[in-house]
């Protein structure tokens, strides 16, 4: 089955430290640290991977975030460029603090879709969206206003270990969605995989095919697939259904 997203973490960092974030609620700081320090991952890479999709016959859309903010990388409206001279989808999640005119006439067309998650309170949330929607003519925006976050493994907003164990025996069917390379070229399992917890290779020593493709996604995936098939120590600990 071919994955219907790909996932570029073009840079790491992200402005806000939201406490329900795995970036800033991951036990392992050494192991986090990264996403604290600017890096990004090159363009060159970025552009090898797209070619790599074109070649399998990737039809499906490119996302250009994971745990950071995308806006705060001041070549996000190149690489979106570059992605749809590839003829793929493209959007990105943000948090919209780096909005403004000027950015938005870069990105505007460039981007198929931005997603903007508003947390701030009412009557300056909605004057919000409706400024951001009149930035963009060719771009779809789409506003998220629910300020509500979710579970992740180490959340202190939540009961991790008890929504793990309710949801332990529940199938997943994350790892056969997208494929997400983040910043370091790390290949990532999923949308709670931050650090690289599967140890699945990296981008371009591992060809996405053979990612993919390769025996050890495979079984995570076929396994996760199943009721009681989160047997990986990370899945075990997932607070996610």
């Amino acid at each position: 089955m071919m994955f219907q997203y790909v996932d570029f973490e073009t840079q790491s960092t992200c402005n806000r430290v939201c406490p329900t974030c795995i970036r800033n609620s991951h036990l392992n700081k050494d192991a986090i640290s990264s996403w604290f320090t600017v890096r990004q991952l090159p363009i060159y890479v970025i552009k090898r991977a797209l070619s790599e999709c074109k070649k399998l016959g990737f039809t499906g859309k490119i996302c250009l975030s994971h745990y950071n903010e995308p806006l705060i990388d001041d070549r996000l409206p190149k690489i979106a460029k570059l992605v749809k001279s590839y003829g793929f989808y493209v959007f990105c999640n943000s948090n919209g603090d780096f909005l403004d005119e000027e950015l938005a006439e870069e990105l505007d067309g460039n981007l198929d879709k931005i997603i903007v998650s508003l947390y701030m309170k009412e009557p300056m949330k909605s004057e919000r969206a409706r400024w951001i929607r009149k930035l963009f003519h060719k771009t779809y925006v789409e506003i998220i206003t629910m300020s509500d976050h979710i579970a992740t493994h180490f959340s202190p907003a939540f009961d991790v270990a008890g929504l793990a164990q309710q949801n332990k025996d529940h199938p997943c069917s994350e790892a056969e969605i997208r494929v997400i390379i983040n910043h370091r070229g790390q290949y990532l399992l999923c949308c709670d995989d931050v650090v690289g917890n599967f140890d699945l290779g990296t981008f371009p020593e591992t060809s996405i095919q053979d990612f993919w493709y390769g025996e050890k996604h495979t079984q995570l995936a076929l396994a996760l697939r199943n009721s009681g098939g989160r047997t990986h120590p990370y899945c075990q600990t997932c607070p996610r259904t």
